[in-house]
């Protein structure tokens, strides 16, 4: 069995789907690695626009697999290897040109959360709810926290690490981890007509304004204006930005070429 499902949709969406639902969706080192293929894949590939991550099964991602983890504590760099891995599979969401969609329908626990809270987006199916379950079992959810904590805010990520307690889609909304919560039945059906409103804008000008969000986020107000103020002198510079203000102008619609 394939641990992931990948198919490019209409509009030139790609769906990742996370396939291994018995054990609810594991972030196993081989899922690790084969979601890290994906955007290796995707990040060289100028026809996809929207990238949408969903699952198989009652559960979004339940998180590492506490059975491999277990196995590999026997050797700490092994254990390092993986939580290494893991990491650079979650930067590498950040650093993908194009908007990456989680579409969550279940539990999005510990790594699975993380997993969350690394996309641009997120949505959920009213029954789904979100955990850092990992102070339950004396593994603190350290490496969760550093996607988690970019989200939401410091009270509200400190909660969930010391009470180990799950909050539901709402509370999920409302504290800023996932952007709307769907009714189960239509969840897919909303992510795929946000992601398709997506399609419809410049991707060379979205390329660029994801990358300098999260890079000016690291800086102080005065270094992120000066640096996005050379971001939109070079975002100008590029036809379709001339094309999207000359069609505004006119009251048409953009023809983009990228």
């Amino acid at each position: 069995m394939d641990l992931i499902n990948t198919k490019l949709e209409k509009n030139n969406i790609y769906i990742i789907e996370l396939n291994n639902p018995k054990k609810r969706n594991p972030l196993s080192l081989e899922l690790i690695k084969s979601l890290q293929n994906e955007f290796d894949y995707i990040k060289k590939n100028k026809q996809i626009k929207v990238v949408i991550i969903q699952s198989t099964g009652p559960s979004f991602s339940a998180g590492h697999d506490l059975t491999e983890v277990r196995k590999s504590a026997k050797s700490k760099i092994k254990l390092l290897n993986l939580f290494k891995a893991c990491s650079k599979m979650m930067l590498s969401i950040r650093y993908l040109p194009q908007p990456v969609i989680a579409c969550v329908d279940g539990i999005a626990a510990a790594a699975g959360c993380q997993l969350v809270a690394s996309c641009d987006l997120a949505f959920a199916s009213k029954n789904s709810y979100f955990q850092t379950p990992g102070v339950n079992i004396g593994l603190f959810c350290s490496t969760p926290m550093v996607a988690i904590s970019r989200k939401i805010s410091s009270k509200d990520m400190m909660y969930m690490l010391l009470s180990g307690e799950k909050i539901s889609a709402l509370e999920a909304e409302k504290i800023k981890l996932i952007n709307k919560v769907f009714l189960k039945k239509s969840l897919k059906k909303e992510v795929i007509n946000i992601a398709t409103n997506i399609t419809k804008k410049s991707n060379q000008s979205i390329k660029i304004g994801k990358l300098a969000f999260y890079k000016q986020l690291d800086m102080s107000i005065e270094k992120a204006y000066e640096y996005t103020s050379k971001v939109m002198t070079k975002n100008m510079g590029f036809n379709d930005a001339k094309e999207g203000i000359e069609a505004f102008i006119e009251k048409r619609s953009p023809n983009w070429k990228n």
